[in-house]
């Protein structure tokens, strides 16, 4: 019975080495992905700031060649129908 209980305690005491290996491989997981999460986040945010930077350089080359507002003088002509 003593022998029984000692394997059951070794068994026991391996599979919670596996869990506790299993838990620390994923907390290093959780942590890479962390980083490379915010490594991603400052990249967009980067990226962002110089696509508004280039927007801003854009806009101030030519100011006056904005796209000209709709008038009715270029509205385009009614379809009319022909009658035969």
């Amino acid at each position: 019975m003593v022998e029984l209980t000692e394997n059951l305690l070794h068994k026991l005491e391996e599979k919670m080495m596996l869990v506790l290996t299993d838990a620390e491989s994923l907390r290093q997981q959780v942590q890479s992905l962390q980083q490379e999460n915010n490594a991603l986040k400052q990249d967009k945010d980067n990226h962002a700031r110089k696509l508004q930077d280039l927007v801003t350089l854009l806009d101030s080359v030519n100011p006056q060649e904005q796209p000209a507002p709709f008038s009715a003088e270029y509205a385009p002509a009614q379809p009319s129908l022909v009658q035969a």
